[in-house]
């Protein structure tokens, strides 16, 4: 990887506490089974078993992780012979080189140029499959309850938001497993609404 391996480091250790905050806010409100399950690299590649066995029969997987191409095909080929179609993947803004606007400085100087990673590569590996994913490509993380709205970008679009809740992001990807946000093999970069700013607040 070209980025910065302390920044993607922390990124990815900041993204894993997802899990146990989607179950909540997905158990109350669909019976259906679903995977969300956070696969890092030592289950996929030392536990295979228990990780088909934890998608095989599920109605969805979230990723709760920016994963490597290493990582992704065998993942993607493992949703298809266990039968799982909806898939929602974490990833980094800038794989289309969107970012812009007043943030653009300050996260190419602390999180490198994206699009020169193999983050592309994982993207691309997505969009080529035929899974229902969602490919969430997240701004910087902290942690506020009180704030859970989602400002979402499509593909081709500017990206400018500087930072977004845990909560949210857990609260947006629990109602894209469970429907009440209607979309389909997209990549959507998410933010907090109002903070188009140099960088994050807590920086």
């Amino acid at each position: 990887m070209e980025v910065v391996d302390g920044d993607a480091e922390e990124f990815t250790a900041q993204i894993q506490r997802f899990d146990a905050r989607i179950v909540d806010l997905a158990a109350g409100e669909d019976k259906r089974r679903f995977a969300l399950q956070q696969f890092v690299e030592r289950r996929l590649r030392v536990d295979q078993a228990v990780a088909d066995r934890d998608m095989r029969g599920s109605d969805g997987v979230f990723l709760a992780y920016v994963a490597t191409p290493d990582i992704m095909v065998p993942l993607i080929k493992d949703l298809d012979e266990t039968g799982v179609k909806r898939f929602i993947a974490m990833s980094v803004p800038d794989v289309y080189q969107e970012v812009a606007g007043p943030f653009q400085a300050w996260y190419r100087e602390h999180t490198g140029l994206v699009w020169k990673t193999n983050y592309v590569d994982t993207v691309n590996a997505i969009e080529n499959s035929d899974l229902d994913y969602v490919i969430l490509r997240t701004t910087w993380l902290y942690d506020n309850p009180a704030k859970t709205d989602v400002d979402v970008t499509r593909k081709g679009e500017p990206f400018k938001d500087a930072q977004i809740t845990r909560e949210a992001v857990a609260k947006f990807a629990a109602e894209l497993l469970t429907g009440k946000q209607d979309y389909h093999r997209e990549s959507l970069g998410i933010g907090e609404p109002g903070t188009a700013w140099t960088k994050p607040s807590f920086y």
